[in-house]
């Protein structure tokens, strides 16, 4: 007898709405529409937008629709998580689980983890890998919300960051070539993506999981950890790309809207 055919779970992060024109706006609302029909359930982990907003004004005037497109889905019966990110860390310690809805902020105390298809999925934005926004910057920033009582969140994380930076600069001779090329990226370097790999490697040991997925690197990975059926997975971006991740009962894929295609697909044992 042959299995059924569930509907696939769909997995996303990091649109960072403030940074997109008209026509990706558009695409991603037919992203939406297309996971109303499709899918048996969404999770969304991290950065739909950054706080403050870029351009300095109100985020809710501006982006209200696409908010409500994606509130839409559970409105629609359809269940949506949403794991807070570092770009949108002011809502940190706001916890929200409602019918078909749940806002959640995953740490090493509360890891965030649910059973798909009879596979154990660990997830979380994933900042706290990055060299430049280690955890004590985070209680930094909660120290300077406490006493100034401002949502200084972003740009305390931003100017923090950028004091890391100052001290991990390359020598001189090597400046202006490393400049010229970071200059183009947009999320964490290449050169640094190995450290979510080996996070993932070592949470798929500790918490003996079968797939361990972050964002916040805006670069997209599906691959095989440990030698089997293990995966880590990045959903990667909706700025220099347009990805998500569909999982079905048999398996895994990191596919591009816009461009039509499917990344990589793996099939899961």
């Amino acid at each position: 007898m042959s299995k059924k055919n569930f509907k696939p779970y769909v997995f996303f992060s990091d649109l960072h709405i403030d940074r997109w024109d008209r026509l990706k706006k558009e695409r991603f609302f037919e992203f939406i529409e297309r996971v109303e029909e499709t899918a048996a359930g969404v999770y969304i982990l991290g950065d739909i937008f950054d706080f403050p907003a870029l351009k300095g004004d109100s985020i809710w005037p501006r982006h209200k629709d696409t908010v409500n497109r994606i509130l839409g889905l559970s409105r629609a019966g359809l269940p949506v998580n949403y794991l807070i990110g570092n770009h949108d860390i002011s809502l940190r310690g706001i916890e929200i689980e409602e019918v078909n809805f749940r806002l959640t902020y995953p740490d090493n105390k509360h890891p965030f983890e649910v059973e798909l298809f009879g596979k154990k999925v660990y997830m979380e934005h994933g900042h706290y890998y990055d060299p430049l926004f280690l955890e004590h910057i985070y209680d930094a920033v909660d120290f300077l919300r406490a006493v100034t009582g401002k949502a200084v969140d972003q740009s305390a994380t931003d100017f923090l960051r950028d004091v890391v930076r100052i001290f991990q600069r390359k020598p001189k001779h090597d400046a202006e070539k490393a400049a010229t090329k970071e200059k183009t990226e947009v999320g964490v370097p290449e050169r640094f993506l190995k450290l979510w790999e080996e996070a993932a490697e070592q949470l798929l040991k500790k918490r003996r999981c079968d797939i361990a997925m972050f964002g916040h690197t805006h670069g997209p990975a599906l691959s095989r950890m440990l030698g089997g059926p293990q995966f880590y997975v990045n959903t990667g971006d909706w700025v220099t790309h347009s990805t998500y991740v569909e999982m079905t009962e048999t398996s895994i894929s990191l596919m591009d809207w816009i461009e039509g295609a499917t990344i990589r697909q793996e099939k899961l044992d």
